[in-house]
């Protein structure tokens, strides 16, 4: 695998296991902006568990040099909240 391929597909993990752990935050009723990157929860639970998936995502991306700021990751999330509003049943499909 290329390096830039190794970044493309670390870097949409990273942000694949993000939008889990923030939409996580969202349906237990946390404010996900301000929550997500100071926030702990308590061990064994969902959220601790997706809080680590996205730690270890963010960690494995680093090491290839994928390090978007806490301030990307929000925006990045928040674009894609707006994307699946505009498009709640999926990606539009041209018709062929």
């Amino acid at each position: 695998m290329s390096n830039q391929t190794e970044r493309n597909i670390l870097g949409e993990l990273l942000f694949r296991e993000f939008h889990a752990y923030a939409s996580a935050l969202t349906e237990h009723g946390e404010d996900w902006a301000h929550a997500w990157p100071s926030d702990t929860w308590p061990p064994n639970s969902a959220l601790a568990a997706l809080q680590g998936r996205f730690a270890v995502a963010r960690e494995a991306a680093a090491a290839i040099g994928v390090e978007p700021s806490d301030s990307v990751i929000t925006e990045e999330h928040r674009v894609r909240l707006e994307y699946r509003a505009w498009f709640p049943d999926g990606p539009p499909a041209l018709i062929g």
